[in-house]
């Protein structure tokens, strides 16, 4: 990997994947932050497309821009234990910001740094949440998880949730290169739900549920099934009523529950996995 001039790669190809954010390209930082993670990150992307063609895994990766304050855009960390019920395996990328964790601290000790092996985590429950630090600008953020996305050859699908402006060209470039299906869902920072703190989340995730639950309901079930129908998996009304049916059958929040009493059991012993085995 060049830190210094233009290309990053030797690889023609791999040259698109800094060109996808509208004139946004690696920063220093991120470029710094890559050659920590991985030892050659050309070698790294190269292998994984090779294996990719050989894997019998399929598994989903949502790389999602930080969630700010009463961003709507919050529906979509709902998505891997939607998908989870569908038998999907997903891997959720994000940023732990505040909204992330005022809803998930609800249920395991989401803001204490993880040491535990994804893959220990896929094979246990078909869900994996990444929140990473805050320490990267969103541009890098987006950069870093995709890169992670890349680098796994068992995934299948990517799905990029972001306000950013993407290049819809250089995506499909890099499907092309990767054979590896990449779906960008446009979010609006402005389109607003109530604030993570006041959610009521017996009211949201069980059968009873009054008039503004009721609609914030079917928010989240609409941008859900937007992630759904876009998969190529369920039509637009079939991932609807999915959704829907899933925020008021308590099927979202029994795989919270799940994943939540897992994390916190490998939390507490320190990440050993042979003190936590859950059926999901």
């Amino acid at each position: 990997m060049n830190l210094d001039g233009a290309e990053m790669f030797v690889t023609k190809s791999l040259n698109k994947i800094p060109e996808i954010v509208e004139q946004e390209a690696f920063s220093a930082k991120l470029k710094k932050k890559l050659t920590q993670k991985f030892v050659n990150l050309e070698a790294t992307l190269l292998r994984a497309k090779v294996l990719r063609e050989l894997s019998k895994a399929k598994v989903d990766y949502i790389v999602q821009s930080a969630i700010q304050n009463e961003q709507s855009s919050l529906a979509y960390l709902f998505a891997p234990f939607i998908l989870g019920n569908l038998n999907q395996t997903t891997i959720y990328h994000s940023q732990a910001t505040a909204p992330v964790l005022n809803l998930l601290s609800r249920y395991y000790q989401a803001e204490k740094k993880q040491h535990l092996k994804i893959d220990d985590v896929l094979e246990a429950l078909n869900i994996y949440l990444d929140l990473h630090d805050t320490d990267l600008d969103e541009v890098d953020f987006f950069y870093y998880a995709l890169l992670n996305a890349l680098c796994r050859a068992d995934i299948s699908q990517i799905f990029l949730i972001t306000h950013l402006k993407l290049d819809t060209q250089k995506i499909a470039e890099i499907e092309q290169f990767f054979k590896i299906k990449i779906h960008y869902i446009h979010t609006d920072p402005l389109d607003k739900i109530m604030d993570s703190t006041e959610l009521n989340m017996r009211k949201l995730l069980f059968k009873n549920k009054d008039q503004s639950y009721i609609e914030l309901c079917e928010k989240l079930s609409k941008l859900n099934a937007k992630l759904l129908s876009v998969s190529g998996r369920y039509s637009q009304p079939q991932a609807k009523q999915l959704v829907e049916d899933m925020f008021y059958a308590e099927h979202i929040y029994e795989k919270l529950s799940v994943y939540a009493e897992y994390m916190q059991t490998r939390l507490q012993h320190g990440g050993s996995r042979n003190q936590a085995t859950f059926l999901a």
